[in-house]
């Protein structure tokens, strides 16, 4: 899924009217996508999350910057 190529849409009704109003595509390249985009930002990696029972896929993204996590987790420690 990180690496991208293999488009493989939950809701294809959904897919197809992203395709007929033109902002739709197969290329497979969403993820990688934002995982550039976040690290081009210095913000924290996304976190994939896969879950069963039921079957779901969570895809966790948080605009905190890398160093103010850093410092998050120093003063946590400290508790």
């Amino acid at each position: 899924m990180l690496k991208g190529g293999i488009s493989d849409p939950r809701n294809k009704a959904l897919m197809k009217m992203f395709n007929m109003i033109g902002i739709g595509e197969r290329a497979g390249s969403g993820v990688p996508d934002i995982y550039s985009v976040w690290e081009s930002q210095g913000w924290v990696e996304p976190q994939v999350i896969e879950e069963y029972s039921p079957d779901r896929t969570i895809l966790k993204l948080s605009f905190i910057a890398t160093g103010a996590m850093d410092v998050t987790e120093k003063s946590d420690r400290k508790k």
